[in-house]
Formats: C-alpha cells, structure tokens, sequence
C-alpha cells in the first residue's frame, strides 16, 4: 500500500499509527524501510517507561516488543513519533518517562503527550482514567521542558491554551481533525481561540473545570 501511495500520489505525507509490535520482526520494519517514502511518519503510542504498567494498560505483554519496534525503525532510518496519552494512570510518572524517553529512544523526530480523547475504551473506563487536564500541569511541564531542554522536540496534542501553564503553551499543536474539533461556550471572545486545539466533540461533557477565555496576552505564543 505504501508503494502504490508513493506511486500514486508522491507528494502525500503518510502518517501511520502503530503499536510497534509488528516492527519487532526485524524484516518486517525492513520491507517497510525499502519502500522509500519521502514524508513518513510512524507514531507509536507508551504507555510507561515501566514495562508491567504498558502491559496493563495496554492489556497485553507488549512493552518490549514496542521497544524493539522503535530501535529496529531507528536502525532502518525510518521517522519516528512517540505518543504520550495522559491520564489518570500515567500522569505522575511523566517527568520520569520523559528521561527514560531521553536516554533510549533519543533518535525519535518528536514525543507527543496527548489530553486523553474520552471515547471506545476510554469512554467505558472513564472513572479510572478520566483526570482534569489542569491537576496534571506541574508533571507535565516538568516533562515538556525536560525533553525540550535537552534538544528533543516535545508536542502537546488536544490540550486547550487556557489550561496550560503559559511556559509551555507554544508546544500545544492544533491537533485534532476539524470534522469532530469543537469549541465550547467558554471560548467565544478568547484571544488564543485560532490558535487552539479546542476539543474533541465526545470530550463535550468531559473537559477541564478551568476552562475560560484569555482576553489578553503579555506575549506572542513561541518557543
């Protein structure tokens, strides 16, 4: 599929979303590597820098076959997207994922932490995982500087601006799909609303209590 994209439409980037186990076969990751792409990106969500906690949230024994994934894309010269989802479950340990991050995985293009979005699984486990984006400021920040301080390239995925402590605002990326990106009541008259994520139509009911407008700014939004 990859060649006849490349074929068809060479200058189309290609973003693939994978859990990285499949790439642990080591001629797997090769054949993916021998197509060539120009613009490819695979991300690969973790869940710890602790393999029984990935395991657990991810329901199966898969941790370090995902590792091994990452390094074998990594020898194949193949680009790389860590993704970080955030929740009640892995939000304290984040500045130490972060340094786990930096020390073996340090050839990946850019580690995304992402606000959870609250739908299939998420949804149906919504007690446990559900923590207001606000409460884990502190362990995300701590993370996000330390990645980017070092000279790795750290994004904020589905976060809003408000929430955000201002400091690491210019990480926040518009990341979700405009056909299920809303904004809400709060928003309008918001300075930063065109710059800002917004959120996902199935987090409606589901968003942080400290959401409001930002009716001016000291500065312009950069790193």
């Amino acid at each position: 599929m990859i060649r006849h994209i490349k074929k068809e439409l060479p200058q189309t980037a290609i973003s693939i979303l994978s859990n990285g186990v499949k790439f642990a076969d080591k001629e797997f990751a090769m054949k993916l590597a021998k197509c060539r792409h120009q613009d490819l990106q695979i991300d690969i969500p973790l869940f710890s820098d602790i393999a029984e906690e990935h395991n657990r949230i991810v329901g199966a024994k898969t941790f370090y076959k995902t590792v091994q994934g990452l390094y074998n894309l990594a020898l194949f010269r193949q680009r790389i997207g860590l993704r970080i989802v955030v929740h009640k479950q892995t939000y304290k340990r984040l500045p130490q994922f972060a340094d786990f991050i930096y020390h073996n995985f340090p050839f990946v293009a850019q580690v995304a932490f992402m606000q959870m979005e609250t739908t299939g699984l998420a949804e149906e486990n919504f007690e446990n995982l559900w923590i207001d984006p606000y409460d884990y400021n502190n362990e995300l920040r701590e993370a996000v500087l330390l990645l980017a301080d070092r000279g790795m390239k750290p994004y904020i995925y589905n976060a809003q601006l408000c929430v955000l402590p201002e400091d690491i605002r210019c990480y926040a990326q518009q990341s979700i799909s405009d056909w299920k990106d809303i904004y809400i009541e709060e928003c309008d008259g918001c300075v930063l609303k065109g710059q800002c994520a917004g959120f996902f139509e199935s987090n409606r009911q589901a968003h942080s209590s400290h959401i409001k407008k930002i009716e001016h700014i000291s500065s312009d939004i950069s790193c």
